[in-house]
C-alpha cells in the first residue's frame, strides 16, 4: 500500500478528530447552558453543532470515495484500519499513526455520544431520541 494513500486517509482522520473535539466542546457548553436553564444559549449551541456534524459527514464521505477508487487489494486493508483494525504493515509508521488516530477518534466519538445521550434525556425526558 502506497504511503500517500495512507497519508491521505490520515489527513481525513485528523480532520475528523479536530471536528470531534469541536463537537465535544460545543456539547459540553450545551450541558452548561442546560444547567443554567439558558434557553437562548441552548438554541444557539444546538445550531452551532450542526456545522461540525455536517463536516464530519463530508469527511466520512471523502474517505468512502477514496476507498471506492482504490483497487480491492489496497482498499480492503485500508478499510480494515479505518474500522479500528491493526496496521496492515506494522513497519510503516504512517499506518501506525492512522490506526492510533482512528482509535483516538473512536474514543472521542463515544464520549460525545454518551454526553449527548445524557443531555438529550435531560432536555427531552420521555421524548428522548435515546429512549
Amino acid at each position: 500500500m502506497e504511503e500517500k494513500t495512507v497519508m491521505d486517509a490520515l489527513v481525513q482522520m485528523k480532520r475528523t478528530g479536530n471536528l470531534l473535539n469541536e463537537l465535544w466542546d460545543l456539547t459540553q457548553q450545551l450541558g452548561q447552558s442546560i444547567d443554567r436553564s439558558d434557553q437562548v444559549s441552548i438554541q444557539m449551541l444546538l445550531a452551532m453543532r450542526e456545522d461540525p456534524l455536517g463536516k464530519l459527514q463530508a469527511a466520512d464521505q471523502a474517505l468512502r470515495e477514496q476507498l471506492e477508487v482504490l483497487p480491492q487489494e489496497v482498499a480492503q486493508p485500508l478499510a480494515d484500519m479505518l474500522n479500528g483494525g491493526p496496521p496492515a504493515d506494522p513497519a510503516q509508521q504512517v499506518q501506525k499513526m492512522l490506526c492510533e488516530q482512528v482509535a483516538s477518534n473512536v474514543r472521542r466519538l463515544n464520549q460525545v455520544i454518551e454526553l449527548d445521550r445524557r443531555l438529550n434525556q435531560r432536555l427531552a425526558r420521555e421524548n428522548s431520541a435515546y429512549q
